[in-house]
């Protein structure tokens, strides 16, 4: 055949030529595969042992491992253990041609060509895992790229000789970051569904899989419509490659993405979590110390330098703690619910609590706000805002690159637009800088600020009416999951609703911590009642008592039941206004009661007139700072002695640890010893120093045992305590020591309208006691538990002078008569 202008094809030039080429092109391809393989690579080793950062375990006491910290939040699977709809869902959608290439797909080879400018474009599973654990970083520029990807094929060949292909998908599962501490795919299941990875549905595996493209794109949290997309193309390619039938395909296709079960932030599964959790922040203060660090002076990393770290936990005592918690919580649960019933605590006032209508109106609104702050927290309106908002603050932000335009930002550009000097009224006071101000004022100028108004309002009616639509749900309750129909704003009053528990045990003799209960259920309130302040009430009363017997002021010594004041302007305290504080039941008896009695009574009465005696409150704080108390935590005013400081159960308990160890205070301890590599870089000491004479702290522990003596028949071991209630039953309290235990507990609600109405079901003896006794029972019982119940609080050395036994004074109070011979001592003591 002949070409009119240029005469005959030449056919066989044509042919030699492209063959030419492609031998030519083969043999570069070749080289530079070779050239590249013989490069800076990763290590073999690397490869056979691909590295992952060494986790930080946590041993107890009794030398079990409790927990481990680690910077990845990786639940490591095993392919047999992997869900099929995940393996299934991942072949079909990155490469349907997994197990018939060698780590190289010469037919998605064509479209990396293609692609050699963006992210992804032909990346087998294989390839990808070699990006994943060799970090590379795609480059914009193709020359780069076209080496990066020659790396990439270098590598997941080697992968492929090394590992089997089943090995090859549970690496990379594990290995990929699913956002939000979803660190492979165990724990991504969890975050995002609350379950086990093996318990997926297709389309949540669907959901999963899709977020292999991009994990911030396709994120079912923060882009709902995108991951509901790339879910939906997920569940397509099921169906084109096999996995799916149609019908399959059209059912899942049409199920909501339900993400009610995300969850997002540290859970520790095992037990102690709050302890866990406070120990992690504990420990990064200590490595950050200038004697703890590697030999060439790097600081130790907690998450990732596998540090072996002894705690003073004892996993027995934790256990029987745990379970004395449920069975009390339990309890104390359905009363609260009974006392509450048909009441709502976000409105009803309590009529004995006697406030003005402006006090009450100020109580529904502080109710309210929180209210709505819980909303705002929820993961639905996080959603919601990002669906309305998002966009609106991305434009203002392109022309304000500082704004932040958080939800309080946004309020606080609403007031300043309707009150012209709120914005120099909140920097007055310093809640802005000026930088904060200039901002507000740039953004409020912006036309795209009547975009964010509009997008607003509408946020907050669809949130109002997605917040009432009611759905059955699954609810939690300390018996177990229930389900119940209400809308998600009940759910979220529900959850406000349970009362919590915060105790901690600790040895007086060595001030180890061995066992911590900082809530209910870590998973779900993270917040830590050991180590956050309440009010005390009357557990604070012993160290009022304490500073008396310091001063001389006898435990026998009788007083009237009957009010005692400090009067306005007194020289002595200064106050602005007389005080006068009634007792627990607002009742005076007008009857004579010794100090020993009036403690075990909780008299008020007592309190004041003590306080008064002593003239000044500065022997009771140093008594209380003595014995572990943080200095300036305690307020100079009267009410101290009734309970008004706010303190947390670890400081009351250390302070307790006191008595129970013959006056000698002992810092609380809850790491003995971290090792690294063998070495043992931190050893902790115990700390303790004398608090309390010797005779007066075993009177104090005699007080202590009388005002437990009601519960004595319930403990194999001799045991003191002192129950505390603050006003309107808001906190209940125990502090129960055994001359080798201390342990202090706390109950309550974490708002102070979450609360019991009245004293009956509000008293520490009802909150908190109850579970003190349960808890011992169970040490006391426990074989394993080498725990005497037979010693005694030691008697001082030498004897004591302070007299406890009051009945030996009942004579000098009715009638002269002949004593006993054996009170001779006595008697002396008191002439003297």
């Amino acid at each position: 055949m002949e070409n009119k202008l240029f005469g005959r094809i030449p056919y066989k030039w044509i042919f030699r030529s492209v063959w030419a080429c492609l031998v030519v092109g083969i043999i570069v391809f070749a080289s530079l595969f070779v050239y590249v393989a013989n490069t800076k690579m990763p290590d073999t080793a690397d490869m056979e042992n691909p590295k992952f950062e060494q986790s930080s375990i946590v041993y107890s006491d009794d030398l079990i491992e409790i927990d481990r910290y680690f910077r990845k939040n990786r639940q490591w699977v095993k392919f047999e253990n992997l869900s099929p709809n995940l393996v299934n869902a991942l072949i079909a959608t990155e490469d349907h041609r997994f197990h018939s290439h060698s780590g190289i797909d010469a037919y998605g080879v064509a479209r990396a060509v293609a692609h050699l400018g963006k992210n992804g474009g032909g990346s087998t599973i294989t390839q990808q895992l070699a990006k994943l654990f060799f970090t590379i970083t795609p480059s914009r520029n193709i020359f780069k790229r076209v080496w990066q990807k020659m790396q990439e094929w270098v590598i997941a060949v080697e992968f492929e000789r090394r590992y089997t292909k089943e090995e090859i998908i549970a690496m990379f599962l594990n290995k990929f970051d699913f956002l939000n501490q979803g660190n492979g795919v165990g724990s991504a299941a969890n975050v995002y569904f609350g379950k086990r990875q093996e318990d997926l549905s297709v389309p949540e595996a669907a959901v999963l899989v899709g977020m292999l493209k991009n994990p911030n794109y396709y994120n079912p949290i923060r882009r709902s419509e995108n991951a509901l997309r790339s879910r939906n193309v997920v569940l397509s390619q099921m169906r084109k490659n096999g996995f799916l039938n149609d019908q399959q395909y059209q059912d899942y296709r049409q199920e909501d993405m339900d993400m009610s079960k995300f969850q997002q932030g540290e859970n520790y599964d095992g037990l102690a979590p709050y302890f866990m959790s406070e120990l992690k922040k504990h420990i990064k203060q200590l490595l950050v110390k200038e004697t703890i660090v590697k030999p060439g002076g790097e600081s130790y990393n907690l998450d990732t330098d596998g540090l072996e770290i002894h705690t003073t936990i004892d996993t027995r005592f934790q256990r029987h703690a745990e379970a004395a918690m449920r069975r009390h919580m339990i309890k104390q649960q359905k009363t609260f619910e009974r006392v509450w019933k048909n009441r709502d605590p976000w409105t009803y006032i309590n009529p004995t609590d006697e406030l003005t209508s402006g006090q009450k109106e100020n109580q529904l609104r502080i109710r309210d706000a929180h209210l709505t702050q819980e909303v705002e927290r929820s993961d639905t309106y996080k959603r919601m805002r990002y669906k309305y908002l998002n966009q609106i603050i991305e434009n203002i932000k392109e022309k304000v690159p500082s704004a932040r335009l958080w939800e309080g930002d946004v309020m606080r550009l609403s007031n300043a637009e309707k009150d012209k000097s709120y914005l120099n009224n909140l920097l007055k006071i310093d809640f802005i800088s000026q930088e904060q101000k200039d901002v507000y004022i740039k953004v409020l100028k912006l036309p795209e600020y009547e975009d964010l108004k509009a997008a607003n309002r509408k946020l907050k009616d669809a949130v109002t009416e997605v917040m009432n639509q009611p759905r059955k749900m699954i609810l939690y309750s300390y018996e177990g999951p229930i389900e119940r129909t209400m809308s998600p704003l009940d759910s979220i009053k529900y959850m406000n609703m349970f009362l919590q528990l915060g105790s901690v045990s600790i040895e007086p003799q060595t001030g180890y911590v061995r066992t911590w209960i900082g809530g209910t259920d870590y998973n779900l309130w993270k917040y830590d009642h050991v180590t956050s302040d309440r009010q005390v009430g009357s557990t604070f009363k012993p160290f009022l008592y304490t500073a008396a017997l310091n001063n001389g002021i006898s435990p026998c010594q009788k007083i009237r039941d009957t009010q005692y004041i400090i009067a306005a302007n007194d020289p002595i305290f200064n106050l602005n206004k007389t005080w006068e504080p009634g007792n627990s039941r607002d009742k005076f008896t007008e009857e004579e009661i010794t100090l020993k009695d009036a403690l075990k009574e909780s008299l008020n009465s007592a309190s004041v007139w003590l306080v008064k005696q002593l003239e000044s409150l500065v022997p009771i704080i140093d008594v209380a700072e003595s014995m572990g108390i943080g200095e300036g935590k305690i307020p100079s005013y009267p009410a101290i002695v009734l309970g008004a400081p706010e303190l947390s159960v670890l400081e009351m308990t250390g302070a307790y640890t006191t008595y129970a160890n013959n006056g000698m205070s002992t810092k609380p301890i809850f790491v003995k010893k971290i090792i690294y590599d063998g070495v043992v870089i931190y050893e902790s000491s115990i700390e303790e120093s004398r608090s309390i004479k010797e005779d007066v702290n075993y009177a104090m522990v005699d007080l202590l045992k009388h005002a437990a003596s009601s519960r004595a028949y319930a403990l194999k071991s001799e045991f003191g305590g002192k129950t505390g209630t603050t006003n309107k039953h808001v906190d209940g309290w125990f502090m129960g020591f055994t001359p080798n235990l201390v342990t202090g507990t706390w109950v309550g609600g974490d708002q102070q309208w979450i609360r019991f109405l009245s004293l009956n079901e509000g008293q520490g003896g009802q909150m908190a006691r109850p579970f003190f006794i349960d808890y011992m029972q169970r040490i006391e019982s426990d074989p394993t538990i080498t725990f005497d119940t037979e010693v005694s609080f030691p008697l001082p050395m030498g004897g004591t002078s302070i007299t406890t036994d009051c009945s030996l004074y009942e004579p000098l109070y009715e009638k002269e008569e002949v004593l006993p011979d054996e009170f001779e001592d006595v008697l002396d003591n008191i002439e003297r």
